[in-house]
């Protein structure tokens, strides 16, 4: 049989100490490039491979270490306002911070809209303190570029903001959950569906929002395919425009889609009652709701898995913007709720008639 390649014949062939082989199979800064480079290219013409049980007892003795002494990882956001009153945002934080802590690091919170703090001056900060692993996270309308010291930095991204740079990514899935939310619909004999979202809601998610309730309007026939109504939501409360009424009263849709707390107010102005004059789903539940029904996201664990990936990457001293950026979707769940009952039985013989 042939014998194993180990590290110690890496290091002879290559001729540097065995340290130094360790060093270079995990991509340290410590070394140079072109050492790492000439290293690995020696590695993988022995034929070496990682021996898994090694890896997994020296994780044991690295993690042991994190937790009596943890290193910092970044939680980079560009919002004024306290994250914890942000709807969504404060899941997303609170679920990375206890997997940081799980793995034995300490997630430690940046903001962008510190008085006087630029994105060049607050990656400056970070590599001051050796953090060195950021997840860009929570970041406000407009975010589209911070500017750090990339290549010194491991890095991963929650939700598609800021554009650029384009890391790998973890978000709610928000095709699949508005896909999710029709479909239901339907199953309960609605005919109408609408749907209303902040002005630039999807804008910020590439028109994912959007394309989940084109997508799914592909099924309808072209008279039950209603605009969707977009509102303000930005956060400094711009005075409403009360463009609702003209648009509900014209299209008559009799299933809303949208968040519940914006719906709820618009349907007080023209005096409809949910569920008895038209029923609600809320595809952007954080949490399950007594009232409404919806689709039911698990933010938590999107902040989770973003930062088991760049747990990875810091522990495999993996730098820079990716060559190929890659995204993981977490699906949500439907939650029932009174608030989108099944429909009236003739809306049902309606919708058992239809084309579709």
């Amino acid at each position: 049989m042939t014998p194993r390649v180990t590290l110690r014949d890496v290091a002879a062939r290559a001729a540097v100490h065995v340290s130094t082989v360790s060093l270079a199979l995990r991509n340290s800064p410590r070394l140079p490039r072109t050492t790492v480079e000439r290293v690995q290219a020696v590695a993988k013409e022995m034929g070496y491979v990682h021996d898994s049980m090694l890896d997994a007892l020296m994780e044991y003795r690295d993690s042991a270490r994190r937790r009596s002494s943890p290193p910092v990882l970044g939680y980079v956001t560009s919002w004024a306002m306290p994250i914890e009153e942000i709807p969504h945002h404060r899941f997303y934080w609170s679920g990375a911070k206890a997997r940081a802590e799980e793995l034995g690091f300490r997630l430690e919170r940046f903001s962008l809209a510190e008085p006087g703090m630029t994105d060049v001056r607050l990656g400056d900060i970070l590599l001051a303190r050796g953090i060195t692993g950021v997840v860009l996270s929570s970041f406000e309308r407009g975010s589209a570029e911070v500017r750090f010291d990339w290549d010194r930095m491991s890095a991963v991204r929650i939700e598609l903001q800021p554009v650029w740079p384009p890391l790998s990514t973890t978000a709610v899935d928000h095709v699949r959950a508005i896909e999710q939310a029709m479909c239901r619909a339907a199953e309960l004999g609605y005919r109408r569906p609408g749907f209303m979202l902040g002005h630039d809601w999807s804008e910020l998610v590439e028109n994912r929002w959007r394309m989940g309730f084109l997508w799914a309007q592909q099924r309808l026939p072209a008279s039950r395919r209603l605009p969707a109504f977009t509102f303000n939501a930005d956060w400094k409360h711009t005075p409403r425009q009360f463009r609702f009424k003209s648009w509900f009263l014209g299209h008559r849709p009799d299933v809303i889609l949208g968040p519940h707390f914006h719906v709820e107010a618009r349907l007080a102005d023209v005096g409809a009652r949910v569920p008895a004059d038209v029923a609600v789903i809320d595809p952007f539940l954080e949490t399950p709701h007594d009232f409404y029904a919806g689709v039911l996201h698990d933010f938590e664990e999107v902040g989770a898995r973003a930062v088991e990936k760049l747990a990875v990457l810091v522990t495999r001293n993996v730098r820079g913007i990716p060559a190929d950026m890659v995204r993981s979707y977490v699906d949500g769940f439907w939650h029932d709720g009174p608030s989108c009952p099944r429909a009236p039985e003739a809306a049902r013989r309606g919708a058992a008639h239809s084309t579709v």
